[in-house]
C-alpha cells in the first residue's frame, strides 16, 4: 500500500507523507459499513471483527512480524494483569514494561535505523497502544480495590469484571481507534458492545459526523494553505533570524503556529467523525435537556478553547484531551499520595513522560520542559492577581475582561513560541527553531519567576494591590490530608 499511495502522490504533485497520512485519516471509515451488518447481539462476532480488520489494516503499511509484535505485548499485559491484579506493583511493572517495549522500538527505528524524516512507522500504533494497555493496568488494579481507596473521578472507569481474552482483543483492537484513533477506556467499548446504555439507544448521528467531518477537512485545507507560506521549517533557519525584523519574527511565529496546529485538527476531527459515525462518539442524553445528544465521548481537541484559552490549565484540557486524561489519571494522580495535593515536581514529571512517549528528539523535550514550567508560573501568577478581579468586593472587578485578554494573549503568544522545536524536531533544527523562537518564552519565564515570585512583586501586590481595590488582605490556610481530617 505504502508503494500505491507514493506512486498516487507522485502522480498528483502530492507529498508521500501527505498521501500516507490521508489514507490513514479516512481508513477508519472502510470497515464502518461491514460492521454494520453485524448483529446487535453478537458481541463475539464485534471482537472477531475488530481483530481482523484492524489486522488487515495493519498490515497494509506494516509487516507481519510487527502485527506479531503488537500482539504479543498485548497478550503479555493480559496475562499480567490476570494473574497480579491485586498486587500494587502489577500497573506500575506494566506501565514500566510497555513504556520499554515501545521506548525499544523506537530505538531501534529514530537511533539505529537512522531515521532523518518524519513518516509513518509501526511505532505510530505502538503509541495508542500504550495508552491503552497501561489505563487498563490501572483500571483493572482499581477494580480490585474498595470504593473508598479509589479516587471518585476514577471509580467509573474502574474495570470490576475482568474481560475474557476475546473481549480484551477486541478492546485492544478496535479498529476505530487501532492506528491513531482516540483511545477510549474499556468500560466505554464494553458498554458499546454489549449495547448498555448510553448506547441502548443511539440517536441520529448525521449532523455530529458531517459537523465533525466538515471541520476536519476545513482544518486539513487550510493546513495545505498556510504552510505553504508560514512553517516552522522555516523559522529554524538562519535567513529567519538574520533577514526579518523583530516584530514579523513574532508575527509569523504566531501564523506558523495556527498553520501547525490545524493539521492536529484535523486528524482529531477525523477520528471523532468515524467514531461517531460508529456510535461510540455518542455520550448520552444532556443533563439539562434530554432531547439534545452530547457526542463528546471520542473528542480529541476543543478547537475554540485551545484558540481561545486564557490559562495554561485550560489549554492542555482542551488539546489532546484523550492522551491528557491518560497522563493525568495514569501518571499526575498516580504520583501523589492519597489525600494530599500535587506539587510542581509531579508535573514537571508528568510533561517528561509525555515527552518520552513522544520519541527521543531533542525538540520534543525542548518544547515539553518549557511547558511544564508556564502552567506553574500561570498558578502563581493567578493566586497573586486573579483575586483583584473577581473577589466581589472589588472595585475593579467589572474590569476582569482585561484581566482574561491579557491571559488569553500570553497563553496564545508563549504556546506559538514553544512548541517550534516540537514542530520541527530533528536535531540541529529544533535546536536552531529553539535557539530562533524559544528564547521569546524564556524571558516571558524568566520575568514571571523573578518578578512575580523570587522578587515578590506578586505578594506585594496581592497585598497593598489588595487593600486599594477594597479587598481583604489574603489568609494563610493550611492544607488537610484526608487521615488529619
Amino acid at each position: 500500500m505504502k508503494s500505491v499511495l507514493t506512486d498516487l502522490g507522485r502522480a498528483a504533485g502530492i507529498p508521500e507523507d501527505l498521501c500516507i497520512g490521508l489514507y490513514l485519516l479516512t481508513c477508519f471509515f472502510y470497515p464502518i459499513p461491514f460492521y454494520a451488518l453485524i448483529p446487535k447481539h453478537a458481541q463475539n462476532a464485534r471482537h472477531l471483527f475488530s481483530i481482523a480488520a484492524s489486522s488487515v489494516l495493519f498490515l497494509t503499511l506494516f509487516s507481519v512480524f510487527d502485527l506479531l509484535e503488537l500482539f504479543g505485548m498485548c497478550l503479555m499485559v493480559y496475562l499480567s494483569t490476570y494473574i497480579f491484579r491485586t498486587k500494587k506493583w502489577m500497573p506500575v511493572f506494566v506501565f514500566v514494561y510497555v513504556m520499554a517495549h515501545f521506548l525499544y522500538r523506537l530505538y531501534v527505528l529514530q537511533i539505529l535505523g537512522g531515521v532523518t524524516e518524519k513518516h509513518i512507522d509501526p511505532a505510530t500504533p505502538m503509541m495508542m497502544m500504550v495508552i491503552r494497555l497501561t489505563t487498563f493496568a490501572w483500571y483493572v488494579h482499581d477494580g480490585t480495590l474498595d470504593k473508598k481507596d479509589v479516587l471518585p473521578e476514577l471509580q467509573p472507569l474502574s474495570i470490576k469484571e475482568f474481560p475474557n481474552v476475546l473481549e480484551y482483543f477486541g478492546y485492544t483492537c478496535f479498529f476505530a481507534s487501532f492506528i491513531t484513533g482516540p483511545a477510549l477506556d474499556f468500560n466505554s467499548y464494553r458498554s458499546f458492545i454489549r449495547r448498555e446504555a448510553p448506547f441502548d439507544k443511539i440517536p441520529s448521528r448525521v449532523r455530529p459526523v458531517l459537523t465533525t467531518f466538515a471541520v476536519g477537512f476545513l482544518s486539513a485545507v487550510t493546513h495545505v494553505v498556510l504552510t505553504q507560506s508560514y512553517s516552522y521549517e522555516y523559522v529554524a533557519t538562519t535567513e529567519f533570524y538574520e533577514t526579518l525584523p523583530l516584530w514579523k519574527r513574532l508575527l509569523y511565529i504566531q501564523v506558523s503556529g495556527i498553520s501547525a496546529r490545524t493539521k492536529y485538527y484535523a486528524i482529531f476531527q477525523l477520528t471523532q467523525s468515524a467514531s461517531n459515525l460508529i456510535g461510540i462518539g455518542y455520550t448520552g442524553p444532556s443533563p439539562t435537556n434530554s432531547n439534545v445528544a452530547i457526542w463528546r465521548r471520542a473528542q480529541n481537541v476543543s478547537i475554540l478553547d485551545v484558540e481561545f484559552a486564557q490559562n495554561f490549565k485550560q489549554l492542555f484540557g482542551a488539546w489532546n484531551m484523550k492522551t491528557a486524561l491518560w497522563l493525568r489519571n495514569c501518571v499526575y494522580l498516580r504520583m501523589v499520595p492519597f489525600g494530599k495535593k500535587p506539587g510542581p515536581v509531579v508535573t514537571f514529571c508528568t510533561f517528561m513522560v509525555s515527552a518520552l512517549w513522544h520519541g527521543f528528539y531533542p525538540g520534543y523535550y525542548f518544547t515539553f520542559a518549557l511547558g511544564a514550567l508556564f502552567p506553574i508560573l500561570a498558578r502563581s501568577m493567578r493566586k497573586y492577581f486573579r483575586p483583584l478581579f473577581v473577589d466581589p468586593g472589588s472595585k475593579i472587578k467589572q474590569y476582569k475582561w482585561v484581566y482574561d485578554f491579557l491571559g488569553w494573549f500570553f497563553c496564545w503568544t508563549s504556546l506559538n513560541c514553544i512548541v517550534a522545536p516540537f514542530i520541527v524536531w530533528e536535531f540541529r533544527k529544533s535546536l536552531a527553531a529553539y535557539h530562533h523562537v524559544g528564547y521569546y518564552a524564556i524571558i516571558w519565564l524568566a520575568i514571571g519567576f523573578v518578578v512575580v515570585d523570587f522578587m515578590g512583586i506578586g505578594k506585594w501586590v496581592r497585598i497593598h494591590g489588595g487593600k486599594w481595590v477594597g479587598i481583604d488582605p489574603p489568609q494563610r490556610q493550611k492544607t488537610h490530608t484526608k487521615k488529619e481530617e
